[in-house]
């Protein structure tokens, strides 16, 4: 075989190479988002049964120290100023009910947003709520983590 014919073999072999790692790492990259998606629903999950339970020590596990929540009301709460609303029983969640929930992965922040339909009762009131909402997580020290909460009053159609 001669000297060109080989060189002209190693250079396909390594513009083969090259497409085959760069196939890799697109189907990495692939495998970690759809790691992260599965991951985040499974937290969003379990924050929604947290919810419903009143469950303080998970709703704190979850909720990140500088959670902020701006409500379909127009104000704005802390974690510190919102979870305790559920341990006093200010806030029960009775029902909730959700629809349309997507999540979009950016490597170690996600964003879901989503319709969810709650019966509640907020300071002995019976309220139903329909809120359109998106929730930001960001995984801190290898745990997610939600940071923020933003939800808007979806006025029902009669």
């Amino acid at each position: 075989m001669s000297e060109q014919r080989i060189r002209a073999e190693v250079k396909d072999k390594l513009a083969a190479g090259k497409v085959i790692f760069a196939l890799l790492a697109v189907l990495s990259s692939a495998v970690v988002l759809a790691d992260t998606v599965a991951d985040v629903e499974r937290m969003e999950d379990k924050r929604a049964e947290a919810v419903l339970k009143a469950d303080m020590p998970t709703l704190y596990s979850i909720y990140a120290e500088d959670f902020f929540y701006n409500r379909a009301g127009g104000d704005s709460l802390t974690r510190e100023q919102y979870l305790p609303m559920y341990g006093s029983g200010e806030l029960k969640v009775l029902k909730m009910t959700g629809e349309g929930r997507t999540v979009k992965a950016y490597g170690d922040s996600a964003i879901v947003t989503g319709i969810v339909h709650v019966d509640a009762t907020i300071k002995g009131e019976a309220r139903t709520l329909h809120l359109r909402y998106m929730n930001v997580w960001v995984k801190r020290q290898g745990a997610w983590v939600l940071v923020a909460r933003q939800a808007t009053n979806i006025p029902m159609k009669n």
